[in-house]
């Protein structure tokens, strides 16, 4: 009974029901779709993205991998955080762009925390989330905390380019280093070893809010708004029946002229103490039933 009543107060409010609908089916396209006003139009938000995935193995002239004192060994895990972090720099950003075949300009690095987890920048966050997110090319550089090893994510329009793009950050950065150590004349036998731990994987995905969100965004609105309706209602009801029992109220007060009656008793007694006057059928039967109990 409870759910039919609130249903007929629904129904008897339902214009208020169909602006909570409307309300509730605007915040619900506008959760999975750009609305454009000029010309109309919906967009959706998700698009379609290729992520990748390698790793880069800082490493000895002699292998760490095979022996098991190498000269250098100790210092590798904090010489790949460093390295991860020069990756994030502009020369370095330059060479894997070239390598990558991508603009340098269109490329964004993201450089590791240095206290825990790749904390993204505010450039690379606003990339990732932009209207032209698809277009945007994104590395992200996260150095192991026991091993000498650099974790490497790439983000490109699909899954090709961000499997190149991944495996350019491991020649990219060999080649920087090459750079620098054949101008500085440092030989071989002292130079990092930058090698990559198997081709990068890839896959394209899809990105954004999904469908589904914009029905849950719909249901959870317009019954938002449905109670909103309930609880007006009922506090407009209360707040009336509140009012006439306070006229009511202040009409039936007792009069303490009258010996504490009230208004109304106090006119009917006075109407049946009048002299001369006829008495009702009401009151005549009341007097016979009188009689009868006597």
């Amino acid at each position: 009974m409870e759910a039919i009543t609130i249903l007929r107060e629904l129904w008897r409010l339902r214009y208020l029901v169909f602006l909570g609908a409307i309300l509730a089916l605007a915040i619900a396209l506008m959760t999975a779709y750009r609305i454009s006003l000029a010309p109309p139009k919906l967009e959706s938000r998700q698009y379609h993205v290729g992520l990748a995935s390698a790793r880069v193995l800082v490493d000895t002239p002699d292998s760490q991998v095979v022996d098991l004192n190498p000269k250098g060994a100790d210092a590798l895990s904090s010489r790949a955080s460093l390295l991860a972090n020069l990756m994030a720099s502009s020369p370095v950003k330059t060479i894997i762009a070239r390598d990558a075949g991508v603009p340098a300009s269109q490329l964004v690095a993201v450089a590791p925390s240095a206290t825990g987890p790749t904390a993204p920048t505010p450039l690379s966050k606003a990339a990732s989330e932009s209207s032209s997110a698809a277009q945007t090319y994104i590395l992200t550089l996260q150095a192991d905390e026991t091993l000498p090893i650099i974790a490497v994510s790439a983000q490109a329009p699909d899954a090709d380019q961000a499997a190149r793009l991944a495996n350019a950050a491991s020649t990219g950065l060999r080649d920087y280093l090459r750079s620098v150590a054949g101008a500085q004349n440092v030989p071989a036998a002292r130079q990092v070893v930058i090698s990559s731990l198997g081709a990068a994987q890839s896959a394209d995905v899809v990105k954004g809010p999904r469908r589904i969100f914009a029905v849950i965004a719909f249901i959870f609105i317009f019954g938002l708004a449905c109670f909103g309706v309930i609880m007006i209602s009922g506090i407009a009801r209360g707040w009336r029946r509140a009012a006439a029992l306070e006229r009511s109220g202040g009409e039936d007060a007792p009069n303490p002229r009258d010996g504490g009656t009230s208004p109304s008793a106090a006119q009917s007694l006075r109407r049946r103490s009048w002299p001369g006057r006829t008495p009702t059928g009401g009151e005549r039967s009341a007097a016979a039933d009188e009689r009868l109990a006597g």
